[in-house]
């Protein structure tokens, strides 16, 4: 067997390349070179596909062309530029034993060769990721991104993907290339992330779904071992949670309309008990447009900054006057021990707790229009109707008590009216939160109710 020089049918470079004009310059050298030997013997050139004989033919412009038709057909099916990655050689040889298998050589070219293309590799934080077919389509996955996160109704200053994405130049198989929607798709869906949580008292699935973003019956699939009504402290649940692949952070400027607080100014009245207060002038909140600079990441509010105020309207100052006066002065001060204040009745509920809350006084039930005594001397500072209390009157004693009398039908005193021991200052009703008619009587040490029961002396 006689051999010659084994050529490759092109050689690779940069790019696509195009083998068919260099396999026939190979072809007419080798067809001039070796004229004079067709005589001599039967000649063949052993086709290669990395190095490995894939059979002998007479034609090697054949096989070329043939290589090149299949470069152009899969060229059209996948409609890029495309180029063999093995690489293709071929040998002269001189040998009667062999014989002309062009068409097997053809077939094992077809089955064996397998085609790649540039394109632009997505890397993600240091991470190769995704393909895409050139740049423009990378430029399309990160405007898609961004799209996601944009609203017409928003003031959006500025979008931009936190993470480090770029691309870089490959050589990558047709199939492994997917458009810039499906790769924004997969970056936005996230990826799922076992964790594990333990249980503390009290927890429960239902706290547990809603302190990390979940559904029970998501848990409950994940945790089939769990009684989730008994849960035992320091068991493990197991948590598949959502992660983000990607963050994107949003600044968007939001101008919002806000109250403006008023302030209260007070002046002094002599002529008023200290006990005793009115508002001259009511305030009135004002009003600012407040503009702020909001970042959001991935959806989530991270930071909020005033960036600008504008006070639209100023408030207005509240005016309130307040007594100086004393009861003491005045020789109106309490005995600090307290008649009882009901001309008739039982005590139908005491001091203490009562279904559930607590009772601040005792009431006394009786007759509508039963007469209602001042337990001790001091002055009104209340007279008037009052919530769940109904009429009220309220009798300062001007040594730290003070003396509730609630629910009346009527209130004979007026706020600010001096009054003694004994004397009548209400009849008994059912008004506010009352069932019957019965007086609610309070008993107040520096503002705390205390326990009338203690406090009384029958007259």
């Amino acid at each position: 067997m006689k051999t010659g020089k084994e050529e490759g049918l092109f050689q690779r470079g940069a790019g696509i390349v195009k083998p068919l004009g260099a396999l026939l310059l190979i072809v007419l050298l080798v067809t001039g070179a070796f004229a004079l030997h067709d005589y001599l013997g039967s000649f063949y050139y052993l086709v290669k596909v990395e190095g490995q004989v894939t059979g002998a033919v007479k034609d090697i412009t054949e096989v070329a062309e043939f290589v090149e038709e299949l470069n152009e057909n899969r060229e059209k099916e996948y409609g890029m530029e495309v180029e063999y990655v093995e690489k293709i050689s071929s040998e002269m040889v001189q040998d009667v034993s062999l014989e002309d298998k062009t068409e097997e050589v053809k077939k094992k070219l077809q089955d064996s060769l397998t085609y790649k293309t540039q394109a632009y590799q997505i890397v993600l934080n240091g991470k190769e990721i995704f393909t895409v077919h050139d740049e423009e389509e990378f430029n399309r996955v990160v405007d898609l991104i961004k799209n996601q996160y944009k609203d017409e109704d928003q003031n959006i200053v500025d979008i931009y993907i936190e993470d480090d994405i770029d691309c870089q130049t490959v050589m990558a198989s047709p199939h492994s290339i997917i458009s810039a929607e499906e790769v924004v798709n997969h970056l936005m869906a996230g990826r799922n992330s076992r964790q594990v949580y333990y249980v503390s008292r009290g927890d429960s699935l239902w706290s547990i779904a809603e302190e990390k973003r979940v559904s029970v019956s998501e848990l409950r699939e994940a945790n089939p071992q769990l009684d989730g009504e008994n849960l035992q402290e320091g068991e493990e649940v197991n948590l598949t949670v959502q992660e983000d692949l990607l963050n994107v952070v949003v600044v968007e400027e939001v101008t919002r309309e806000e109250k403006i607080s008023f302030d209260t100014e007070y002046s002094y009245d002599s002529s008023m008990w200290n006990t005793q207060s009115k508002e001259a002038k009511p305030g009135e909140y004002g009003l600012k447009e407040v503009t702020y600079k909001i970042t959001s990441k991935n959806g989530e509010e991270i930071e909020k900054e005033i960036v600008g105020e504008k006070v639209v309207k100023e408030p207005v100052t509240r005016e309130v006057v307040k007594g100086t006066a004393t009861p003491n002065a005045s020789g109106m001060i309490g005995t600090g021990r307290f008649v009882w204040p009901a001309a008739s009745g039982r005590v139908s509920s005491y001091f203490g707790p009562r279904g559930g809350g607590f009772h601040s006084g005792i009431d006394i039930a009786s007759s509508r229009g039963t007469p209602i005594y001042a337990a001790d001397s001091g002055v009104v500072t209340f007279s008037g109707y009052r919530g769940a209390y109904g009429r009220l009157v309220i009798i300062d004693h001007g040594n730290g008590y003070s003396t509730y009398y609630a629910h009346n039908n009527s209130n004979l005193v007026s706020s600010g009216q001096r009054v003694s021991q004994g004397q009548t200052i209400a009849t008994m009703g059912a008004s506010g939160n009352a069932t019957g008619s019965h007086l609610h009587f309070e008993i107040r040490r520096n503002g705390s109710p205390v326990n009338p029961m203690g406090h009384y002396r029958r007259r």
